[in-house]
């Protein structure tokens, strides 16, 4: 016969983390112009491509790094002060 016993602990939890309190993103940014830019160096990336439709490939020249993003981050990112969209007619 097996006996399971269990004790009770006074510690607590750490509540999850919400989406809104997701940390900020730091690999990359949207600059001014509109373009994701790196982080690292703050040049502009080039875009590669899609993979599997859940990831983007980014490219940095200057420091010869790859970067991937999902659409999710993308959406996380703030949009620079001054710039404005164009809108779709």
């Amino acid at each position: 016969m097996a006996v399971v016993t269990t004790t009770a602990t006074t510690s607590r939890m750490a509540p999850a983390t919400s989406r809104s309190m997701m940390p900020p993103v730091a690999t990359v940014f949207r600059a001014a112009d509109g373009g994701l830019h790196h982080s690292r160096c703050a040049s502009r990336m080039d875009f590669m491509g899609r993979r599997a439709g859940l990831e983007l490939d980014f490219y940095c020249l200057i420091c010869c790094e790859h970067v991937t993003v999902t659409p999710y981050v993308l959406s996380r990112l703030p949009e620079p002060a001054g710039f404005t969209p164009a809108r779709v007619r």
